[in-house]
């Protein structure tokens, strides 16, 4: 998945550079954590990275959670004090859900 795939995924004009090198991180980061995730690395024999649309679908769901979905607190309320938090994997839900499919580790439970 490249840079120009991500972007027009997200509804970003291929042609704005502005936020290139943090989608680059972003990009790269979610890969990485799709191919941990789903216990594959999603290469073919010659190491060509070949990753399933569902897997790129997630991935760019991940990085537009990561840059729209605050980490940690989701609400607030200034009168009567309330905070709620949210973690990685609640975030992460519907990626997770794209993902499953494609999850090769074995668990035990």
């Amino acid at each position: 998945m490249e840079l120009v795939e991500l972007k027009t995924r997200l509804g970003i004009p291929v042609d704005d550079s502005s936020q290139d090198d943090s989608l680059k991180i972003a990009l790269n980061d979610a890969i990485e954590y799709a191919k941990d995730w789903c216990g594959n690395l999603f290469e073919n024999e010659s190491g060509e990275l070949l990753i399933p649309s569902p897997v790129k679908k997630g991935i760019a769901l991940m990085v537009e959670i990561d840059l729209t979905v605050p980490v940690g607190a989701v609400s607030d309320s200034l009168a009567g004090a309330t905070q709620t938090f949210t973690s990685d994997s609640q975030r992460y839900t519907p990626v997770y859900r794209l993902w499953k499919p494609y999850n090769t580790k074995v668990g035990f439970f």
